[in-house]
């Protein structure tokens, strides 16, 4: 607050940026040039009052008040985004990404080719760490049916993979699975799926994935096999 009777609004200006503070828009009233410095809504009610800054011969006053005590953000904790069951389909063999890395799935590890319940992303995951209980969803059961042509088998439950965080890697040029669908049981018959539209891949661990995750690119699985 600048007495008018010892301050024009352009010695104001420049005494508040030579001293480093704000130069807002100008507030003239009979007595004072006032520049406000920061919002009055975030000082408490009550505790304003007005002070001289300085000598008081020098004309220069200023309003304190006490800072409302800032809240502290709530932390979030990143989830990663695996569904609460995933359908067992077929056996993963490898995925091409689209700058030319492969990601390989031995069959001795017994990766299996999973979808969730809409239909609409593709897991990998060992069935060594995943416990199986019985289809009481007829959503999967009958995700399941038609994409395999048999009644339903089980359903991978994912209960003990929690990876802390999903990291992107890169897109699926196309996917290699091995499933016995609309065959004799056992009789296991390669299958190769060219994206038209390339998902996202992630995985738990870029080194050495345990959990691969294709998303987007309009998957869609089906009767006739994997879309998208």
């Amino acid at each position: 607050m600048f007495d008018r009777k010892k301050w024009t609004v352009t010695t104001a200006k420049s005494w508040l940026k030579k001293h480093g503070f704000k130069v807002p828009a100008v507030d003239s009233t009979v007595r004072f040039h006032r520049f406000r410095q920061a919002d009055p809504a975030d000082f408490q009610k009550g505790t304003f009052r007005t002070i001289s800054f300085g000598p008081v011969s020098k004309g220069i006053k200023t309003v304190i008040a006490v800072p409302k005590a800032k809240r502290k953000p709530k932390k979030t904790v990143k989830k990663p985004w695996l569904p609460s069951m995933v359908v067992d389909l077929a056996d993963a063999i490898l995925i091409d990404l689209e700058d030319g890395r492969k990601i390989k799935f031995p069959l001795s590890a017994k990766f299996s080719m999973s979808s969730n319940l809409s239909g609409d992303q593709i897991w990998i995951l060992s069935r060594k760490g995943a416990k199986k209980v019985s289809a009481k969803d007829r959503k999967a059961e009958r995700l399941y049916e038609s994409f395999t042509g048999f009644e339903h088998d089980d359903i991978a439950k994912l209960v003990t993979l929690k990876p802390k965080m999903m990291k992107r890697i890169g897109r699926a040029m196309s996917i290699v699975y091995r499933s016995d669908k609309f065959s004799k049981p056992g009789n296991m018959i390669k299958y190769v799926h060219a994206f038209r539209n390339y998902p996202t891949v992630s995985v738990d661990n870029i080194r050495n994935p345990s959990i691969v995750a294709l998303r987007g690119g309009r998957i869609k699985i089906k009767k006739e096999g994997i879309t998208g």
